[in-house]
């Protein structure tokens, strides 16, 4: 009862009626980050000293229904808090070490903590070490070093029970030959250590003290502390899983990765051999047609070198597009006049039809690279002999979009694997293709905030659509300064 004036203190608690009141002083939480400055910061074995705290009460790790007793107002709400944050993260956090960084950070927020420390099992030595620690103190100069009870840990090991602690020089638990422990030196602190349980092993622990003059920690409170460990338990085991999944995905990926590169680079390698050796044969007997011959297929296999490296590099690398401001049908011309060979030499007739249009921002070897790919694979896709392939460009002032159109008079694509095609390593035209051509076109024109759509029929031929944002960088139309596509 209160009949004057008192000077309060951080921590002091004001009962009126079945409201709680708390008063919050000036004080600093303090964040350790890295093993090393925690391990430095949390000394485990202490000295000596005449005081110390005493087990008020333990409970079960195993408990179950451990917040369903009714606790006063103030103690249920801040339970609910902070059960309903911790289970709100779990999931959604990549790292063990995050999880329990935000863990540490939601206590603090709904508990009055003095020090916080969580102890987790290292799997190469299965010893605990500290990982986290936070500790709030009223000079923020002052950074004092954490001490904690071995004993009091080692009680939470042995009996998987989370304690509840104040004046551990009168518990027979602790005081046999105990002398020498850190516990003497905890002062008249209360105490709240609990384990973190998983499938019946301790993987860690988490141990918070606070001064007895601000506050003593309720049974109530306890129970939320086992609730918490039973969650980072499940958040633990979650990450695992979540690792393990990810791992063995990126083991499965890889090893796709490998075997398909490694059998597309065996190919190559091949048509290399067999076109040195066409070379070898001209040289020996002198006859010129012999080694240019050989040279023909040299030179086809050092152009499917180069377009699986550059598919390789774009799909497997983050890379921002370098705008500049060009000429769409330039670059389309280019590629037309690069693959003019190829076509002549299965027969397949390549048209133009290109719409004027104005210079815009884009990555013109960005761009080149698609148009490439696609005019290519429409090549090699299309009937020897009686193929053809239309390349067209459009421009629409309404809502300046460039429109590429690539089609071809090739077989087609069944309608259940047009979406495909633009998935990695997948190839319709056996070892003739990188299966990645399309893929790396299709990253590259996500790069620009454009899209690719396919058209196809059995029989008939595919179309590709590339459309392009043809805004400048400050999203409005270029103008025609570089005057229409020659």
């Amino acid at each position: 009862r209160i009949v004057g004036a008192t000077l309060l203190k951080h921590g002091d608690q004001i009962k009126v009626g079945s409201t709680l009141l708390v008063f919050e002083g000036k004080e600093h939480v303090e964040s350790v980050t890295g093993p090393d400055m925690i391990r430095d910061m949390v000394d485990l074995d202490g000295g000596a000293r005449p005081d110390g705290a005493s087990i008020l009460s333990a409970i079960a790790s195993s408990e179950d229904s451990v917040i369903l007793q009714a606790p006063e107002t103030a103690d249920a709400v801040a339970a609910w808090n902070i059960i309903y944050s911790i289970a709100e993260i779990i999931g959604s956090i990549d790292t063990v070490g995050s999880f329990l960084e935000h863990v540490a950070d939601i206590i603090l927020d709904h508990m009055i903590v003095d020090h916080l420390v969580i102890l987790t099992r290292q799997p190469e030595t299965g010893d605990l070490y500290p990982q986290v620690l936070r500790y709030r103190y009223k000079d923020k100069n002052e950074k004092p070093k954490i001490t904690t009870s071995r004993r009091i840990i080692n009680h939470v090991l042995n009996t998987h029970t989370g304690v509840l602690c104040a004046n551990a020089m009168n518990d027979e638990r602790f005081v046999t030959d105990s002398n020498q422990d850190s516990v003497h030196r905890l002062g008249l602190r209360s105490v709240i250590c609990v384990p973190i349980v998983l499938h019946s092993d301790i993987e860690g622990i988490i141990h918070m003290d606070c001064s007895m003059s601000h506050h003593t920690y309720t049974q109530e409170q306890l129970r939320t502390a086992i609730a918490v460990g039973k969650l980072t338990a499940m958040a633990l085991e979650n990450a695992r899983l979540l690792e393990d999944r990810v791992r063995t995905e990126r083991l499965a990926a890889a090893g796709e990765t490998v075997s398909y590169i490694s059998h597309h680079i065996r190919n190559i390698v091949q048509g290399l051999q067999g076109g040195g050796s066409v070379v070898e044969l001209g040289i020996k007997n002198g006859n010129v047609e012999t080694i240019r011959s050989g040279w023909d297929i040299v030179r086809r296999n050092l152009e499917r070198t180069t377009r699986l490296t550059m598919d390789m590099l774009t799909f497997s690398k983050e890379r921002v597009p370098k705008m500049e401001t060009a000429q769409l049908n330039k670059i389309v011309n280019d590629v037309i006049e690069l693959v003019q060979k190829p076509a002549d030499a299965k027969g397949v007739m390549l048209l133009a039809d290109l719409d004027e249009m104005p210079a815009f921002p884009f990555d013109p070897e960005g761009i080149h690279q698609v148009t490439h790919n696609i005019i290519r694979n429409a090549i090699e896709i299309a009937p020897e002999d009686s193929g053809r392939v239309i390349i067209r460009s459009r421009y629409n002032p309404g809502n300046a979009t460039a429109v590429l159109t690539i089609s071809d008079n090739g077989p087609g694509i069944e309608g259940d694997k047009v979406e495909k095609i633009f998935d990695a390593f997948h190839s319709s035209k056996g070892h003739g293709g990188t299966g990645l051509g399309l893929a790396a076109a299709k990253k590259i024109i996500s790069e620009h905030h454009g899209r690719i759509e396919v058209e196809s029929t059995l029989g008939e031929g595919t179309a590709f659509h590339v459309k392009l944002p043809a805004v400048s960088t400050r999203g409005v139309a270029s103008d025609d300064t570089h005057g229409p596509a020659r």
